[in-house]
């Protein structure tokens, strides 16, 4: 088997590494754009007010045209001064603009605005002749050009930002939702690699619980590639499964115990019959062999004979069905493992008035098992049901192979006192009973349970109160491939 060469640990840490090294990739990533989008919004802003300024220029402009007033021209040069102020304190955070226009050139575009401006203020006082007239229509042309190139420049510069601030919410957008694939990706991949390294083996060693539950006892394949917690958290596991495969072979054992115990008086009748006539047959012939005939004798021997057999058989299948031994699956005729179960009780049936009814075709194929634990499963039924018919009844055996031909069903089903409803559904859980203290341990059903669940089989039982119980047994039809491994019931 090839050895696990990682741990858990080390492997959940590489996993929340990779995803903090991810979201901190992302993280720097996020940071660098919004950082960005700050300086462009504050860069918006620079040049929103400068475009305001210039456009007030501009307004104070248009009122010196019409009304030729000097407090126009003073507004502008205050406001030129304000745009001229704020260009040079802001000229780094202006210079950040994508395609900036030179810087010589923005500022001569103001010093020429204000050579004009100044040479407007200073022609003012003077003016009302023709020529000084011309002169002021052609500053002012000169003057209301300049001013559209500043408004231009500056109403450039805003465009521009506010296009390329739409840029990076579009970027930081596009990084959201790459970061939001990423990240789901990457919880799949970890919810998938955490499913396979941890869930499925646990997933596994449930599923082998459920099947210790029901009496199997098949131990865990230890996986090819695992990490090392597994690889011995498996191997306790397998030994945990042994023992209590162990543990339940003994109780089964105490089980067949126990019931040699219940059949005890029943046995010691059925054997005082042989022994009686042995040991009448005995005296007679110790007391006429003179008399008698050689034919007589060998009579009366032969009989001492058949009753010794009829006894030495009685003992000899309390003695196997008692013995522990290994079980082994073998093809069995179902009819011949009720029948040898039946001789262990027929006393006990008959001192309690119990008459037997079997309807066992004679043509049904042989069931996988394996015989001594099987006659176990019947013997608890036998008793259970002799217990319950205390003034006698019937117990009927019933037996026929499903229509699939893949089972055997048999019936075992009893008039006796019944079962409550309240207790169907616990009536295979250990060390419950309903019966009196002294006269049941609770062990009997469960451990039937155990071996019908071992068989590959199942068990079902339906009562009702005062009017008897039928336990239900499904079975397995033998196949030629079916020893090596019991199949679930479907």
């Amino acid at each position: 088997m090839k050895k696990a060469t990682f741990k858990i640990r080390r492997k959940i840490i590489f996993a929340f590494l990779f995803s903090l090294l991810s979201v901190l990739i992302f993280s720097i990533f996020s940071f660098q754009v919004h950082r960005e989008i700050g300086h462009r919004l504050r860069l918006l802003e620079l040049t929103d007010d400068l475009f305001q300024t210039v456009l007030e220029l501009r307004r104070v402009e248009k009122n010196f045209f019409l009304y030729r007033r000097a407090a126009s021209l003073a507004d502008a040069e205050k406001y030129l001064s304000h745009a001229r102020d704020m260009y040079q304190s802001h000229e780094t955070e202006i210079l950040r603009l994508k395609s900036p226009p030179q810087q010589p050139v923005f500022s001569r575009s103001l010093d020429r605005y204000q050579k004009i401006l100044n040479q407007i203020k200073a022609q003012t006082p003077e003016a009302g002749t023709a020529q000084e007239n011309q002169i002021s229509i052609s500053l002012e042309d000169a003057l209301r050009r300049q001013g559209q190139e500043l408004l231009n420049t500056t109403e450039k510069w805003e465009k521009e930002e506010r296009l390329q601030i739409d840029r990076l919410f579009q970027r930081a957008m596009i990084l959201f939702i790459i970061s939001v694939v990423v990240f789901l990706a990457l919880g799949i991949v970890v919810a998938f690699y955490l499913s396979r390294m941890l869930v499925q083996p646990l997933l596994q060693m449930q599923q082998a619980m459920d099947k210790i539950a029901h009496g199997d006892f098949t131990p865990l394949p230890e996986p090819t590639q695992s990490s090392e917690e597994f690889f011995a958290l498996f191997r306790a596991f397998n030994r945990m499964i042994h023992e209590l495969e162990v543990h339940q072979e003994q109780l089964v054992q105490s089980r067949k115990i126990a019931a040699v115990g219940t059949l005890t008086s029943g046995i010691a009748h059925e054997l005082n019959n042989p022994i009686n006539n042995i040991v009448l047959t005995a005296e007679a012939l110790q007391e006429d062999f003179r008399e008698m005939t050689q034919e007589e004798a060998q009579g009366l021997i032969h009989d001492i004979l058949m009753q010794s057999e009829r006894a030495s058989e009685i003992v000899k299948g309390l003695l196997d069905f008692s013995r522990a031994e290994r079980p082994e699956f073998e093809a069995l005729p179902i009819g011949a493992v009720i029948q040898d179960t039946l001789k262990l009780v027929r006393n006990q049936l008959t001192l309690s008035g119990i008459n037997v009814e079997q309807d066992i075709p004679p043509d049904l194929p042989r069931i996988r098992g394996e015989k001594k634990t099987l006659q176990q499963v019947f013997l608890n039924l036998f008793i259970n049901a002799i217990q319950a018919m205390l003034d006698g009844g019937q117990l009927q055996i019933k037996a026929r192979l499903a229509p699939d031909s893949r089972w055997m069903i048999i019936d075992v089903t009893d008039t006796g006192i019944g079962i409550e409803p309240e207790h169907l559904t616990r009536i295979f859980d250990p060390f419950y009973t309903t019966k009196q203290v002294g006269r049941g341990t609770g062990l009997g059903l469960s451990v039937t349970y155990g071996i019908i669940e071992k068989h590959g089989g199942h068990i079902e039982v339906t009562s009702r109160k005062g009017e008897g119980s039928t336990f239900t047994l499904t079975l397995p039809v033998y196949q030629e491939a079916s020893l090596a491994e019991p199949s679930g019931v479907p």
